[in-house]
């Protein structure tokens, strides 16, 4: 029966590879940002909608990814995942049979709305085919894909826009139906068995189908706050590279791809540092980073400078996507977890549409001559989440000594 088979690394790898097409969302358009502003600039507040273009998928993903978990639990995740990835590819092509701004808008949500499907059935699997560090790995292994996916896209997508113009990099979406294939070739739709209800302990048994709520808010909570943070260097690089004379898209993508570099290293650390230091003690440390180099960004004298900063920047965030993911999967039953992820991928993915938003906000408020600065009040809204991450690591540590005194 198709329940008691057995996931190996070939499902491990058909089923994080997915996770390349969400990225495709805004990395594809990172380094474009330029050509679009010059395609759409003759729109009406053309800084804030060109770049929702990039962000808008997010939105979906933050609105539709709850909805996507739902419907998994109820009627299964492979069928879901294998039909929007078809969807995806032709309305993440649209674009290059369109011109005009509202229509390929359009296409973006739709896109977003695929990804939401996508990014939580794919990792729903992970979860309901293994377990323990097995899990970990695989989810450490999605999040490092991902942002290895984005440093071959960057330079690629700049290449494409130099090349072909703005509609050169959408070309890329139609990778989705090959992996769809696959997809359909090497995963099943799993079940939890009878065999696995019946060792279950009567604590588990009476927790099924009750969401997490306490363990899911206070994760949640962090990963808002990350996921702003998370996309912040990725979407503002090729503008802040302006301020140092560095316009050609090409070039941006290529230095966008060196920062990016610094994911998938962390994500790599994370894998051994978990195993040391635990996940919420991984909370605090994280953030530490990400507010080190956020603040290093501002003072840059040169591109170089900034470069280097935002790769350690960037190994904070690498370190910090699988923390999160793995802290929220760990305590979800199977009955809930396609609802549960799907809330984790919401709040991160809402987190990434308030990434541009809440910079172009800030930015306006310092001044454009003042640009670099920007990155210096993040980086102190990173030191404060630092410090409560602290607080909720004492809180943590004096309840298990409560317990065991």
């Amino acid at each position: 029966m198709s329940q008691e088979r057995s996931a190996g690394n070939l499902q491990g790898v058909v089923l994080i590879l997915p996770i390349t097409l969400t990225v495709m969302g805004a990395a594809l358009l990172a380094p474009i940002v330029p050509l679009l502003m010059q395609q759409f600039k003759d729109i009406e507040n053309a800084i804030y909608w060109v770049p929702l273009l990039l962000s808008i998928p997010a939105l979906c993903i933050a609105l539709g990814a709850p909805v996507a978990g739902i419907l998994a639990d109820k009627v299964g995740r492979r069928k879901l995942l294998i039909w929007s990835m078809i969807i995806y590819a032709f309305s993440g092509m649209s674009p290059i049979l369109l011109s005009d701004y509202w229509p390929i808008f359009i296409s973006r949500i739709c896109v977003g709305l695929c990804e939401a499907v996508i990014i939580t059935c794919s990792t729903t699997l992970i979860g309901d085919y293994f377990s323990g560090d097995k899990r970990d790995k695989w989810l450490g292994s999605q999040a490092a894909l991902a942002t290895v996916t984005a440093m071959f896209l960057f330079p690629l997508s700049g290449f494409l826009g130099s090349q072909f113009g703005w509609k050169g990099p959408f070309l890329l979406y139609g990778s989705s139906l090959i992996l769809a294939i696959l997809v359909l070739l090497f995963t099943w739709e799993n079940r939890f068995s009878s065999r696995q209800r019946s060792v279950e302990s009567d604590e588990k048994k009476a927790s099924r189908g009750r969401l997490p709520k306490s363990h899911m808010l206070t994760v949640c909570a962090f990963t808002l706050v990350g996921g702003v943070f998370f996309y912040i260097l990725m979407f503002q690089l090729s503008t802040a590279l302006g301020h140092f004379d560095i316009n050609d898209a090409s070039l941006s993508g290529l230095l966008l791809s060196i920062t990016a570099l610094g994911v998938p290293i962390g994500a790599i650390a994370y894998r051994y540092a978990h195993k040391l230091l635990g996940t919420k003690s991984l909370v605090f440390l994280e953030f530490a980073i990400l507010a080190v180099g956020f603040i290093s960004m501002s003072h840059a004298e040169n591109y170089q400078w900034f470069i280097l900063a935002g790769f350690f920047n960037q190994f904070g965030a690498g370190m910090l996507l699988p923390t999160m993911l793995t802290w929220a999967v760990s305590k979800l039953e199977f009955d809930v977890r396609g609802l549960g992820v799907g809330i984790w991928q919401s709040t991160f993915a809402f987190g990434q549409f308030v990434s541009t938003l809440a910079f172009s906000w800030v930015a306006t408020q310092v001044g454009s001559e003042n640009y670099l600065s920007t990155f210096q009040i993040f980086g102190a809204i990173a030191l404060l989440t630092c410090f409560i991450a602290a607080l909720f690591l004492r809180k943590q540590m004096s309840k298990k000594q409560e317990q065991y005194a």
